[in-house]
């Protein structure tokens, strides 16, 4: 076994993986989350995280006695490099002509990703810094499909895994977020993300924040049981609609220094 430190068992069938931000940095928590499908044991992956992630990936992996090669598809919640920069490492390695991976990611996202735009992020609501860019790398290889995802379309391409895709723009144009049926497991991405120990917000890096504060409020009166961000902290424990503690009153100065904006809490303990 690898570095089994940076891999979380949260469910018998679901493990985070603390995998790479950017730059080889890890110090900013960012985590690809492995799912076994119980349908059919297919594995899908949600995000993976920043270049030289799959190593970490592959730890996951091993700890649910499955290799790379089972892995089928792989959801994205957005095109940020630290979202998308093991794409190519993973296909390359689990990828074959007679079994192609699935790239899962919505299509105002996929453009992006596909043509390798660079764009630049807006950091902050009030001091907009803008800071140029891109996607992370293509597979060097075929052996990999794009579908995607379209709201409006009627069809699930997902429910083979039993997820079901949530569009929630704001972070980027096509950012989504994923509900593992099942166990009611939200994968919220950047959508919302987990400060310390209890509060539940959204990161001050967007495209457009209204949107971004919309969808963040959509996600929080959702229903689900337990709540999986891309960033920051992960809690095993459920956090269900009725138990949510909706945040009010003002911002506290931290909050409006750095930028992130509180929506919940868990409960406390």
């Amino acid at each position: 076994m690898g570095n089994s430190k940076r891999v979380i068992k949260l469910q018998e069938n679901i493990y985070a993986v603390r995998g790479v931000w950017l730059n080889g940095l890890s110090f900013f928590n960012t985590y690809s989350y492995v799912l076994r499908s119980e349908k059919n044991n297919e594995i899908l992956l949600i995000d993976t995280c920043g270049p030289g992630s799959g190593k970490f990936i592959k730890d996951a992996l091993e700890l649910l006695g499955c290799m790379v090669s089972d892995i089928t598809g792989i959801a994205l919640t957005h095109w940020h490099k630290d979202h998308t920069g093991s794409v190519a490492e993973i296909i390359e390695t689990a990828g074959s002509s007679e079994k192609p991976v699935s790239i899962f990611m919505h299509r105002d996202d996929m453009d992006i990703f596909l043509k390798r735009k660079f764009k630049f992020l807006t950091i902050h609501p009030f001091m907009k810094m803008k800071i140029p860019h891109g996607p992370g790398k293509l597979p060097r290889n075929n052996f990999y499909n794009t579908v995607e995802l379209n709201p409006a379309g009627g069809d699930n391409p997902l429910d083979v895994y039993d997820v079901q895709f949530i569009h929630t723009p704001g972070h980027t144009p096509g950012h989504t977020s994923y509900l593992y049926r099942k166990s009611m497991s939200l994968f919220s991405g950047c959508g919302l993300s987990l400060f310390g120990r209890n509060t539940v917000g959204i990161v001050p890096v967007f495209y457009d924040r209204k949107k971004q504060v919309e969808s963040a409020k959509i996600l929080a009166e959702m229903e689900y049981s337990y709540l999986y961000p891309a960033h920051l902290n992960v809690r095993k424990d459920e956090v269900k609609k009725e138990n949510r503690v909706p945040f009010k009153g003002k911002i506290k100065r931290i909050d409006r220094i750095t930028g992130t904006l509180p929506v919940f809490r868990y409960p406390k303990r």
